[in-house]
């Protein structure tokens, strides 16, 4: 699950599109770009007794072209690399639709679906042997975008690919391979051409089935077979060409420049259809292009208020245009160059005021789902010690930083779980709790108590005057083992151009933990730069704090995926502090087993309560997500859904309208 914001694949909101409906309407993995223009048909005299035979004529591609514009280049066309090393968010808005998966969520309302399986099998069987298998229907009818057939062998092709060779990073999340030490699937099998068995050996809760396994991507393994003999030689594949499932396919591509999709207009993928989304959170979905196998079915409850929006596509290409920076981008879609910009980070809150006096600019506010976060190296002293995290937990003024600083332009955050989802928010506790509503006095008093309880020493521990000024901080400041931290410890974060709301808040940090006897600098970093300092395994020792933050998935599973110990990242996972702690594993085991939502509810807030003592990470804030379309150029199918139309359907090309 992936999706640190500003990346994005954490399976996280990477909702793996697959069913017809759901591939046209967000458009996660449609792809398009110059308009086709239709053939002209040549006639000839014919015998005045002899009717002309009237030639067929070549389909033709929807009019128009969505422009969107990008800011930081792609770094892969091939899905199984997107996956593995390079899932970044900017990746995954240029991605095609190269993999379908059983199940998926309707948008903008997040209700589970069929995807390519026809129908929601919830319920699997116990094998009596320590496994329990879901046999799931696959849709007859459906092909890839090459004419293959879309079959059962897809889903087996793409385990057993994932397990032999040794994929990593999202791979790990979305296809876990349960082995003696590990739970997680032993088999995906076909047992016949549509019909997948997946067989897990333990009984597996919501979280890995419904919104695990079930939604996890498939790809063709018509195409795929022969290049997947290594690991290096599948990541390095061109797949410029693989076929995808959906309406549009890669056209030109010029790293740097721009990306673009072609409409393909021999495509099942076509329009057709309507999905009805209701007030009451159900969802129906009335599909019919006469290409592809007619659906009409309902999920959820389907009573009260509703809005219906049709299936695209309805444009002939997407082109998505490289900018320089977010400045470049806005400047560009104020001149009416782009329709739309693809943010994971939304409008900056004096761009977003600045265009709503612009004609033909429509503004869009949605709620965040998703946490911008400190985190703490847990295996490297000094944050490897519980008593330092806690004290400089205690010392960040959040509220003062928000309110003073920036404004409250932004919520403050104390867990894992977004306001949003509001049933899931667990109250804080612990030492977030005793000092959230201390002055800056009484803050730095309880951090250095914390320290000084913790075992720490320090040959002069300082002072505070008042609150207008800093402390007078520790000097000679030893752990509890008597040795010193390291000095020039630094925070990677993203610089002012890339989000000054972070960077703001890592100098104000740096400076926390500065009177607090420590040397740190923040040092204002490039996006893929922290991501490469922070994901990767041959490099999990080599930092000590870092800030990024996680755009999220519907289903809130995150806190077994960042820190249940499995996840490390030093074996490729996404606990990037290192966390270890046994007693929430076994929290984390059990959130996995949940059947029911209350349930798991009740063990979120356990993991929760652990979290805020421990703190491998401190939570900061949650910006609402702003956004600007062109209202004068396009119509959109929707604009109110949880995280903003670039996180739901990546400014959503597939239902998207061109009106001038």
């Amino acid at each position: 699950m992936s999706n640190f914001k500003g990346s994005k694949t954490w399976r996280l909101i990477l909702l793996f599109s697959v069913f017809a409906l759901v591939v046209v309407a967000c458009g996660d993995g449609d792809t398009a770009d110059d308009e086709v223009a239709e053939e002209a048909t040549e006639t000839t005299a014919a015998p005045a007794t002899t009717a002309a035979a009237a030639e067929e004529e070549a389909p033709s591609a929807p009019g128009g072209v969505y422009k969107m514009a990008i800011f930081s280049d792609p770094q892969t066309q091939n899905y199984w690399n997107y996956l593995d090393t390079e899932n970044d968010v900017w990746t995954s808005y240029v991605m095609s639709g190269q993999a379908v998966s059983l199940f998926t969520v309707s948008v903008p309302n997040y209700q589970l679906i069929t995807s390519m399986a026809s129908e929601l099998v919830e319920v699997n069987t116990d094998n009596g042997d320590g496994t329990f298998s879901y046999s799931v229907p696959v849709a007859k009818g459906y092909e890839w975008s090459d004419g293959a057939p879309i079959t059962a062998n897809d889903w087996e092709f793409t385990f057993n690919t994932v397990s032999d060779l040794g994929l990593a990073g999202s791979w790990l999340s979305s296809w876990p391979t349960g082995t003696e030490e590990n739970q997680g699937i032993v088999s995906v099998e076909a047992t016949d051409d549509y019909t997948v068995k997946i067989t897990f050996n333990y009984d597996p809760g919501l979280a890995k089935w419904q919104y695990g396994a079930a939604q996890a991507p498939a790809l063709s393994k018509a195409y795929w077979e022969s290049i997947a003999t290594d690991r290096e030689s599948l990541l390095a594949a061109d797949a410029s060409s693989a076929p995808v499932a959906g309406a549009f396919v890669y056209d030109k591509l010029e790293q740097g420049a721009f990306y673009t999709w072609a409409y393909d207009t021999s495509s099942m993928w076509a329009p057709g259809g309507d999905v009805t989304i209701y007030d009451s959170g159900g969802t129906k979905i009335e599909w019919d292009n006469g290409k592809a196998p007619a659906v009409n079915e309902t999920f959820g409850d389907v009573s009260g208020d509703s809005f219906t929006y049709s299936n695209g596509p309805f444009v002939g290409s997407v082109e998505f245009t490289l900018y320089s920076d977010q400045d470049a981008a806005y400047l560009a879609f104020q001149k009416g160059d782009v329709d739309f910009v693809l943010n994971p980070l939304g409008v900056k809150r004096n761009t977003f005021n600045q265009l709503a006096t612009v004609p033909g600019v429509e503004l869009v506010q949605n709620a965040p789902n998703g946490m911008r976060y400190f985190a703490f190296n847990t295996r490297i002293f000094p944050g490897s010690n519980k008593a330092f995290r806690q004290a400089t937990a205690c010392i960040i003024d959040k509220d003062f930083i928000i309110d003073s600083v920036l404004q409250g332009t932004v919520a403050s955050m104390d867990g894992i779980i977004p306001a949003a989802l509001g049933a899931w928010v667990a109250p804080t506790t612990g030492i977030m709790a005793e000092c959230k509503e201390l002055d800056s006095v009484g803050k730095w008093e309880k951090s250095i108590s914390i320290l000084q309880d913790g075992g720490w020493t320090a040959t002069d521990w300082g002072e505070h005057p008042g609150n207008e000024t800093r402390a007078i901080p520790p000097t000679g400041i030893k752990g509890p083992n008597g040795e010193a931290p390291p000095e020039n410890m630094l925070i990677y974060a993203p610089g002012p151009g890339y989000d000054p709301l972070r960077n703001t808040f890592s100098l104000f940090i740096a400076d926390y933990i500065r009177q607090l006897g420590f040397d740190v600098t923040a040092r204002p970093t490039g996006f893929s730069v922290i991501v490469d300092i922070a994901f990767d395994p041959e490099k999990c020792k080599d930092w000590h704090f870092y800030m990024l933050g996680w755009s999220l998935s519907i289903y809130p599973d995150q806190g077994v995926d960042f820190f249940h110990s499995r996840n490390d990242t030093c074996e490729g996972g996404y606990n990037t502090p290192g966390y270890n702690n046994p007693a929430y594993d076994d929290l984390a085991n059990q959130f996995e087993g949940a059947k029911t939502v209350a349930e798991a509810i009740v063990i979120s807030n356990q993991m929760e309560e652990i979290l805020f003592e421990d703190l491998p990470y401190v939570v900061l804030f949650n910006p609402p997500v702003l956004e600007v379309f062109r209202s004068d150029s396009i119509e959109l199918p929707f604009t109110e859904v949880l995280d903003g139309l670039a996180d739901a359907c990546t400014g959503c090309p597939g239902t998207v309208k061109k009106t001038s």
